[in-house]
């Protein structure tokens, strides 16, 4: 059910128009981490894929994404997933697909395929530090390494 979840919301997101990521350093995360190139690059390295989901006037999203995302990123942490940034307001539907129908923001969520091929899902939900970030991170990439 989460395949045909996560192949739809890929089917929804790459008939718009897709934004391109500028410059040559693709390892830092930015608002311009598009959804579908996330989804694509998880796919194709067997990666996970983290989406942070945040709003515009979410301050607690901004500072989510100026602290603990990008020193996770700066530091290497994030290297093991495919990361993608997804603003609610700019796409709706796909951050309600994402969400599950939760309206609370930031989330961040991590989809992992299981061994028979399914999409798993867990979150963080509100700002989260960089500890349970790292916590959950390590549990998503101990479950991919085993399939």
């Amino acid at each position: 059910m989460l395949s045909l979840f996560m192949g739809l919301t890929l089917a929804v997101v790459t008939s718009g128009a897709a934004a391109t990521q500028s410059g040559t350093n693709q390892s830092v995360v930015s608002k311009n981490q598009n959804y579908t190139l996330a989804y694509k690059k998880s796919v194709e390295e067997h990666k996970p894929l983290m989406v942070v989901v945040s709003a515009g006037y979410c301050p607690a999203c901004d500072v989510l994404k100026k602290t603990t995302i990008a020193n996770m990123e700066r530091s290497g942490e994030l290297d093991a997933v495919s990361v993608a940034v997804v603003d609610r307001d700019a796409e709706p539907e796909l951050a309600k697909q994402l969400m599950a129908n939760e309206k609370m923001v930031p989330q961040i969520i991590f989809f992992t395929r299981t061994e028979d091929g399914r999409w798993s899902r867990k979150r963080l939900k509100g700002y989260q530090p960089v500890q349970p970030v790292r916590n959950l991170l390590r549990v998503v990439t101990s479950m991919t390494s085993r399939s």
